[in-house]
């Protein structure tokens, strides 16, 4: 079937990472490039072809993150992948064959608007003002501050302030347009990146159909816990393990699944530490599939993050009809409503987690109404296609100064 005509403008869409990489920023990029396709424009992505933060020497991505699937299912839409190999020294040094490879897509072609997501498309303002194109960004970063702010002491910290000047603050700064995933990322590029207010539109992300879909029943008893994400420190798996050890040392019935990428030894040795290896399963990522299954077995989705731009997971987690246990950090208040969808502890206070688990557990009627709620709420407030309508209604305001100066 050939691709349909576009009638809008030509969006590139830069991404630090491999389009079949599993994190919320990939699913980002592939949703965003299918929705703006549908809603009329032509989009090109540009990946890097790395799955993380490594240095030298980088490793190869492994064909199964390259995203050939994914690839061939936007293509009808006009959606054009273009795979950029990864500088061979360090990830922040990505921008350079990013912007090697937007000059030779320059050469012949010269696209409304350029959007990165984050340090790849450092080394691009100066060549896209050049040429006369539209640069933004897309704020996915979990915690601005947190980036920014973690630098130690000593030549170590003073080369890591200069790097994020370098690669973060500055290009954010010179962005015509930022399209912040919450209000929290909104306010966090304003008062730690030092951006523009006028020029930050907040565009929630949304969630594919088919979460909406999974069948839902009254439980007799909240057993099946599920835990999805990337295995690191930032989403709360050690706060999770923490806090049902907690529990499985007073005798509470439940099981866990752990669905995620990362480093699965870590999670195996807490796993251990805190009593939990008969209630515990560990299971590698999994494509949608697997995931759905997942959701459609669990009863209760625990998704403690440190910190959130916007929380995908905790999206989908609802709008399979899951209520959600989770710490109110970042955006995850704006996502969930605490005591309606989702039972919200302080950040980082595993004792209040904790407590909050075990109300969950007591609690197979509020728990099925709450996912009810949440799976209401998201399919309301959260859609692929109203982001592509904003990410363009955005882009079009650049191109009329006085729409953008209505929208500020």
């Amino acid at each position: 079937m050939p691709a349909p005509r576009p009638t809008g403008p030509h969006v590139v869409l830069t991404h630090g990472w491999g389009l079949g990489t599993p994190s919320g920023v990939a699913r980002h990029v592939q949703e965003l490039a299918r929705h703006l396709a549908l809603a009329g424009a032509r989009v090109t992505v540009l990946c890097v072809s790395t799955a993380g933060y490594t240095r030298f020497p980088r490793p190869e991505l492994p064909e199964a993150l390259q995203g050939r699937a994914l690839e061939a299912e936007l293509a009808p839409l006009g959606v054009e992948l273009v795979r950029v190999a990864p500088h061979p020294l360090h990830w922040m040094l990505d921008g350079r064959p990013v912007r090697r490879a937007l000059e030779q897509l320059l050469a012949t072609t010269k696209p409304d608007a350029v959007l990165g997501f984050y340090n790849e498309a450092a080394y691009l303002p100066e060549l896209l003002r050049a040429h006369g194109v539209r640069f933004g960004y897309i704020a996915t970063w979990l915690s601005y501050r947190m980036a920014l702010e973690r630098a130690g002491s000593g030549w170590h910290g003073a080369l890591t302030r200069h790097a994020n000047r370098r690669f973060v603050v500055e290009p954010y700064r010179a962005a015509e347009v930022l399209f912040a995933n919450s209000e929290f990322t909104r306010r966090e590029l304003i008062e730690v990146v030092g951006c523009d207010p006028a020029r930050i539109h907040v565009t929630y992300l949304g969630v594919r159909p088919h979460f909406h879909a999974l069948p839902r029943e009254t439980p007799a008893r909240i057993e099946r816990l599920l835990f999805f994400g990337r295995l690191v420190r930032e989403k709360g798996i050690g706060d999770v393990l923490a806090a049902l050890g907690a529990l499985a040392r007073l005798g509470r019935s439940f099981s866990l699944r752990v669905l995620g990428s990362g480093n699965a030894e870590h999670v195996r040795r807490l796993v251990q530490e805190h009593g939990l290896a008969d209630k515990v399963e560990l299971l590698p990522h999994q494509g949608d599939e697997g995931l759905l299954r997942e959701l459609a077995r669990a009863q209760l989705a625990v998704l403690p993050s440190h910190s959130e731009s916007f929380g995908l997971s905790i999206a989908e987690a609802q709008a399979a009809g899951l209520p959600v246990v989770a710490y109110a950090a970042g955006s995850v208040p704006e996502v969930v409503e605490d005591g309606r969808t989702a039972w919200l502890a302080p950040t980082g206070d595993v004792a209040a987690l904790t407590r909050a688990l075990a109300t969950a557990l007591d609690s197979p009627a509020d728990c099925h109404a709450r996912g009810l709620a949440g799976r209401e709420r998201v399919a309301r407030l959260f859609r692929w296609d109203r982001t592509a309508e904003r990410v363009l209604a955005g882009l079009a305001a650049l191109r009329t100064p006085a729409a953008a100066r209505r929208a500020a």
